[in-house]
Parts: C-alpha cells; structure tokens; sequence
C-alpha cells in the first residue's frame, strides 16, 4: 500500500511518500520543507506529490491539538503556525480517500516500535516494568507530552497538551526569568513551553544578559568558550529537568521516557548530563521513584514522520 506521511512543525515539515510492505516503510519519496514559507499545508503536498499518483492513505502529524470537526472527521490548528486544517477537507482537496491528523507527539508515540536500539541513547537506566505506560516528550520548537498505553503489539498511544502547564519556578533566580518571559509576552501567565523549547533556550540567553539570537547561536557559543553561553545552557538544563521531572511524576512511565525533538538531538551531551538528570530526580521523598523510571534520547530525527506512515496503515486509524 502506498502513502503519504508528513510531520508537519512550526518551523518545519518533513513529507514522506512511501510503500508499506512487512511493517516497515520503503521509502518512494522525502522532502523537507519551510513551513512558514507555504501559505497553507495543501500547496506544500501538491508540491510534493506533484507527478505522482495520489497515495491511497495519508496521516499527518501536526503540531498542535487534534479535535473533532463540525463536519465530521477531525480538525486542527497548529500552534506556532496561521494554518487551520480539516482532515475532509484536505482529502478532498487532495484526492486521498483516507485522510487523518493526529498529533505530533502521537505520532512520535506510535513510532517507538519502529526504532532499533541504534536509535535510542539511555540517559537514565532505571527499571523498566513489563506491561507499564510509556510516555514520549518532545522539546523542539514547542513542548509536547504523549502517552503509550500497554498492549500485545501495539499500544494505543493519547496525546495531551502538557507542555501548556504552568511554569514553576525552582529557586529566586527562576522567580526572575518568569517575570522576565512573563514582560516579553505582555503579561499573563507563563506556560513550560514558553522555558522548556528552543525558543526557551534563547530567552534563557537574553534574561541573562545576552543578545537575541537563534538557540542554536546560543549552543554554538557555548561550545566555543562563551561563558555567558555556557551559564544559558546550564540554566536550560536545570529547567527542562524539573519540568521533565514532574511529568514524570504525573505518569509514571515505567515503560519508559522517551525524549525527542530538535532541541534534545542537537545538545544531547546536555541531556546526558548532571545537571538536567540532578533537575530531574530533585523531587524530594518521589527522587527514588523518579529514578526508576528508564529514560532514552531519540536520535532518530524522522521518529514523529515513520510514526505517522505507521498510523496511516493501521485497520482502525480514525479511533
């Protein structure tokens, strides 16, 4: 069966046209995209499928929550983008006969079986638990949270809108980055996401005094010595493992954490590192249990595109 698979981010879009054959995707086409640079999501896929025949299934991972359309089949506005998008509608307008959106963190969840080992970097070993939840975090342009049920072959997986918690400061210091964040964005509350995402890393750098410049400028100036740099990055790591901590927390994912997103593969000697697993396991009498939870890195950067080429093919798709 052939089919269209796409991540669909704020920053970017990965489109995936491919033959399912034996539970893997043999790949027919691959394209990156800038998502701002399309003013809706169906001229990218034209663009794309441009020549070829319209694939017999598709499923789109957006960035974003996915809810039922007046309609009928499911709707979704992705959170740092202008797009508003209809599954009906977008089958229609592409001649695809099943058409779905789901998450994005969904479908990174609905993923997790198609990775080898390679793919994966233990941060924490903990003690998995046969039978238990699993819970995918994805730190990138924005913060987001899936949970994977357990089951014979397949988890259901459901997603949550988590990173869109409030923010809870640690100490002083935190207290004044709020405020900081809290003056950027005109007042009113400050969500994880606004800390705990490459735009949060970026903040980080300019509340300590810095410029304003790209995450990546900022971890790429740590590495060069910048010690003002280096302090961001530290900072970003204390936050990100307390946030991480309580979600942890909130879950109990015995079956495992599992980190994805940009921000994490791109800085994952940070990840790896004291100071975020410190923020992580700070939780008081919980430490022991927070400890027992595995923890791994997702190295594999189309995990949320081969999840959702996963999720076209399955018999009950629109559950």
């Amino acid at each position: 069966m052939e089919l269209l698979a796409g991540d669909i981010g704020g920053t970017k879009t990965l489109l995936l046209r491919a033959r399912w054959r034996d539970g893997q995707a043999q790949v027919l086409a691959e394209k990156r995209f800038d998502s701002a640079a399309y003013a809706d999501l169906a001229d990218m896929v034209r663009e794309f499928l441009a020549g070829a025949c319209a694939p017999v299934a598709a499923c789109l991972a957006v960035a974003g929550p996915v809810q039922p359309a007046p309609g009928g089949g499911t709707q979704a506005r992705i959170t740092n983008l202008p797009w508003q998008l209809d599954s009906r509608r977008l089958a229609q307008t592409l001649g695809i006969a099943r058409l779905h959106l789901i998450n994005d963190l969904a479908a990174v969840g609905y993923g997790l079986d198609l990775l080898a080992p390679s793919d994966l970097v233990e941060l924490q070993a903990g003690q998995v638990q046969a039978g238990s939840l699993r819970a995918v975090l994805g730190i990138g342009t924005g913060l987001g949270m899936a949970l994977v049920a357990p089951a014979a072959g397949s988890g259901r997986v459901f997603p949550s809108e988590a990173g869109h918690v409030d923010f809870a400061p640690q100490d002083a210091r935190q207290v004044q980055l709020r405020e900081f964040v809290r003056q950027r964005l005109g007042g009113g509350r400050v969500s994880c996401e606004r800390l705990v995402s490459g735009s949060g890393l970026a903040l980080h750098y300019e509340f300590l005094g810095g410029d304003a410049v790209s995450p990546d400028t900022v971890a790429a100036r740590a590495v060069a010595g910048d010690a003002l740099a280096a302090e961001a990055m530290t900072l970003f790591a204390t936050v990100c493992g307390a946030a991480i901590g309580n979600l942890t927390l909130t879950c109990l994912p015995f079956g495992g954490l599992y980190l994805a997103g940009g921000v994490v593969q791109k800085n994952l000697s940070l990840f790896g590192g004291s100071v975020f697993l410190d923020a992580v396991r700070d939780k008081g009498r919980m430490e022991a249990v927070v400890r027992q939870v595995p923890i791994y890195a997702i190295t594999e950067p189309r995990i949320g595109l081969l999840g959702a080429a996963r999720y076209a093919t399955l018999e009950n798709a629109d559950v």
